[in-house]
């Protein structure tokens, strides 16, 4: 194998297979180094097999509700052990046709652990390789919280693995990873909590949306506690103990669960590349770029997906980062990122989903904007589907009249958002789409209601 090369590029996921084989394709020698499985994080350990999962428990949903649609059924029971054997089977050759592909395109590949040896260089395993310009596309990993016994708490990672379903789950943060699998567990059977250090859950939400999906989600059982503090963790032969810090009282207190698992989301995986090697900077978010995503300190490092400081830690945003690295290391047109139209879903059931700015922030810079905010469980697509959570809120700036925000919680809110995502990137106005003709009935349909303002 070669040593020398125009790009090395330093992980096999989104962003790492979007670069190299963009880049490729112009031509240019390409390495592609990955230190766990190729594939990356989404397919492997992330969205594809939590989406496995959830849609097992959005059977579930639909059968405990059939009685709203005069359907009888005698219940429904998830098998876990066998949901776990079917997403092994769905991903099993996730790693090894991501390594093909790269190969049957030219690209060379090595599986093992890089580290930078100086600002255009890098080793595994004692071999230098070098490059025109290197792209660090390693991804994230679960965010690690100084409480002690935290060495007890399971990552999502761990959570798909599990061949037994617990009783009983403690999550210690209530961002996406931890509601979502919330919503899995309680669906599965099991006794869920949630503890979040913040005043509430999915902090980078909609206020509005979030309390919404609270009340939904503590309907199913889940416990879930905000503004509280984790003080230790204790293994006991029960499970696990979570001793907690509750403000404004006296005493703690002990909850006793099957496992404890991380919730508090994932953070860049940049430990044990030696970057200061290369020069590279970092704060406390990741890497830290410019616009054309190259490193503010080293312009031949470029960053792409999780790794990125201020980047959204999203799989297709770190494809669309890795097209724009690709471009910018093989064209001397740089494009610059941007991120103002991109949406973001939270898989619980039903799903919630956001683009754009929130009210709060809206607020915080100051715009002109009405909201227009309703409550869905009284429309017609609603009743028809039984639904038992849906809630919209769009931002409407008052002079043009655009969509700066739309957050959505109920039945294909998933979908639903792309359509705000289009009007956003396309500068469709509330009133176009208002005064568009949708087909009915569908959840589409009711976009008229969502950009009307009340009176």
């Amino acid at each position: 194998m070669r040593t020398h090369y125009d790009i090395i590029v330093l992980g096999a996921g989104a962003a790492g297979i979007a670069t190299s084989i963009i880049a490729r394709r112009s031509g240019v020698s390409v390495l592609v180094i990955e230190k766990d499985g190729f594939g990356g994080t989404c397919p492997l350990r992330g969205c594809i097999p939590k989406k496995i999962l959830s849609a097992a428990a959005e059977s579930v949903a639909c059968v405990q509700r059939a009685s709203e649609h005069r359907v009888s059924v005698k219940g429904a029971e998830l098998n876990w052990k066998d949901l776990i054997e079917l997403k092994r089977l769905m991903i099993r050759d996730v790693s090894r046709n991501a390594r093909n592909r790269f190969h049957s395109l030219g690209i060379d590949t090595i599986n093992g652990p890089a580290r930078f040896t100086g600002p255009k260089s890098v080793a595994v395993e004692g071999k230098e390789y070098r490059a025109r310009k290197i792209v660090i596309a390693t991804g994230s990993k679960p965010r690690k919280l100084p409480i002690p016994g935290f060495e007890h708490v399971l990552t999502s990672d761990d959570l798909f693995e599990l061949d037994d379903l617990p009783g009983s789950v403690v999550f210690i943060g209530g961002g996406a990873v931890g509601m979502e699998f919330a919503h899995i567990f309680a669906r599965a059977g099991s006794r869920v909590t949630i503890l979040e250090a913040a005043s509430r859950v999915l902090p980078d939400m909609d206020e509005d949306v979030v309390r919404e999906l609270g009340k939904f989600t503590r309907s199913l059982g889940v416990e879930i506690s905000a503004g509280v503090h984790v003080e230790s963790i204790q293994k006991t032969r029960e499970g696990s103990a979570v001793t907690l810090n509750i403000p404004n009282l006296t005493v703690s207190s002990t909850i006793h669960a099957d496992i404890v698992a991380n919730g508090a989301g994932r953070v860049a995986d940049i430990d044990g590349l030696d970057l200061d090697k290369a020069g590279v900077d970092t704060d406390h978010r990741g890497i830290v770029v410019d616009e054309y995503l190259r490193s503010v300190s080293n312009k031949d490092v470029f960053a792409a997906g999780d790794v990125v400081s201020l980047s959204p830690h999203l799989s297709p945003v770190a494809s669309y980062e890795g097209h724009i690295v690709a471009h910018n290391i093989t064209s001397d047109d740089l494009k610059d990122r941007d991120y103002r139209t991109v949406p973001a879903a939270v898989y619980t059931i039903p799903a919630a989903a956001g683009v754009g700015l929130t009210e709060h922030e809206a607020k915080k810079q100051g715009l002109d904007f009405t909201t227009a905010s309703h409550d869905l469980l009284g429309l017609r697509m609603s009743s028809i589907y039984a639904e038992q959570a849906a809630y919209s809120k769009v931002i409407i700036e008052s002079r043009s009249d655009r969509i700066l925000g739309a957050h959505i919680l109920g039945h294909n809110a998933q979908e639903l958002i792309n359509i705000f995502v289009l009007a956003m990137k396309f500068n469709i106005t509330a009133r176009d789409l208002h005064d568009t003709v949708y087909t009915y009935p569908t959840f589409t349909s009711s976009i008229p209601v969502m950009v009307r303002f009340r009176v």
